[in-house]
């Protein structure tokens, strides 16, 4: 009997030491570096300084605990960096409106929405110092879009904490090197440094693999994509100079010849017509407003070649509340593989995006997407038919 005990001590044992570290583990997503002290003594936050994006230099707490990000785009940065826990409040827009299209709303609008309000949002709205105060934030995040509207240092001293004015590209682009510094920044403000690291490798392996893929193609096939979504909703004749998808595959759409300069633009349908791009892709967020337009004139939908021979493609928007970089990366891939079949042949790009949106937010989107438009990466040609006589 008394070997019988002796044999069971180190199961025991064993069992209490697991049952031990799984009561200190901690994750990276949770973890917050505290400073020690000895009894008596008042422990005194670390401080270091940064530069922000308006060339500000700002002292902010090494490990805050509490901060709150404002302003179009700046709280999609937080989620990417895994601050997630780090945030005591968030804009009434990030709870109130559909979060179909900001990616980091979707993968977390749920928690998003336990928080406080701590301002209207929206971006053309400007901050409320009174309830960002209310939350007593160790550090306030600030979009540069609000810091046109909102003198940052009024703010910090209005809320009694630094402000930290981020940028990462004009809303609707993707500027890699853009999104890559400001990444760094919040990392070493956020301690989430290996993280923003992470992300900023990651980030380059995608933009090499996509280049690599499509440098050596001689003949690029003409593109068009239209009803791309800027400031509301927009019909089929809204397109964008240098679309982002494209720039990362090489290729030129046929409005890049429209305009110098970057940035959304609005053609004739004319135009469009003597372009006869070989390929079309629509903004699956204005897809209802395509499909009444050509239920109202299927003649001169149908007057282009794309249309009649069934090249029409669906591709997820990107420009919800500034960039969505994982979105537009996503659909760097799918477009590849309708353009560049041979080059993309060992691509899925359903999988590619969930790979995307799994390292940039920790979970896979594309069935939400999926779910709320009742349509993904897909050919468009059965929602638009020609019929021979047209």
């Amino acid at each position: 009997m008394k070997k019988k005990y002796l044999a069971l001590i180190p199961v025991v044992l064993v069992s209490v030491l697991i049952a031990f570290f799984a009561t200190i583990q901690v994750t990276r997503e949770n973890y917050t570096p505290t400073a020690t002290s000895k009894p008596g003594e008042t422990i005194k936050p670390e401080y270091i300084e940064v530069t922000d994006v308006l060339n500000r230099l700002v002292r902010v707490q090494k490990y805050p605990s509490k901060i709150v990000a404002i302003g179009p785009g700046a709280l999609r940065l937080v989620i990417y960096l895994d601050a997630l826990n780090l945030l005591a409040g968030v804009e009434e827009v990030e709870v109130t409106w559909n979060p179909l299209g900001r990616d980091y709303a979707m993968a977390y609008g749920d928690y998003l929405k336990k928080l406080p309000i701590i301002g209207p949002g929206g971006p053309r709205s400007t901050p409320d110092p009174e309830k960002i105060r209310s939350v007593e934030p160790d550090l306030v995040i600030m979009s540069s879009i609000y810091a046109q509207l909102y003198d940052p240092d009024r703010l910090s001293r209005e809320v009694n904490a630094p402000v930290i004015v981020v940028d990462y590209g004009e809303a609707g682009y993707l500027d890699v090197n853009g999104v890559k510094s400001a990444l760094i920044l919040l990392g070493k403000v956020l301690n989430r440094e290996e993280r923003a690291r992470e992300l900023c490798t990651y980030i380059d392996s995608i933009v090499d693999d996509l280049a690599n893929r499509t440098r050596n193609i001689a003949n690029k096939p003409s593109v068009y994509v239209g009803a791309v979504s800027y400031k509301g909703s927009q019909p089929f004749t809204s397109s964008q100079v240098r679309f982002p998808p494209l720039v990362l595959l090489n290729t030129s759409s046929i409005v890049d010849n429209a305009s110098s300069k970057a940035g959304f633009i609005s053609v004739d349908f004319e135009y469009i017509l003597s372009a006869q791009p070989l390929y079309i892709f629509i903004d699956l967020n204005n897809l209802n407003v395509v499909l009444d337009e050509f239920n109202k004139d299927k003649a001169k939908f149908c007057a282009l070649t794309a249309f009649k021979e069934q090249r029409i493609y669906s591709i997820l928007p990107f420009n919800y509340y500034y960039t969505n970089v994982a979105t537009a990366l996503a659909d760097a891939y799918y477009m590849g593989k309708v353009l560049y079949p041979d080059q993309f042949i060992d691509v899925d790009p359903i999988r590619k995006a969930d790979e995307i949106f799994k390292v940039f937010l920790g979970k896979e989107l594309y069935h939400l997407f999926l779910e709320g438009y009742r349509v993904g990466f897909d050919n468009l040609s059965n929602m638009f038919t020609c019929s021979t006589g047209v």
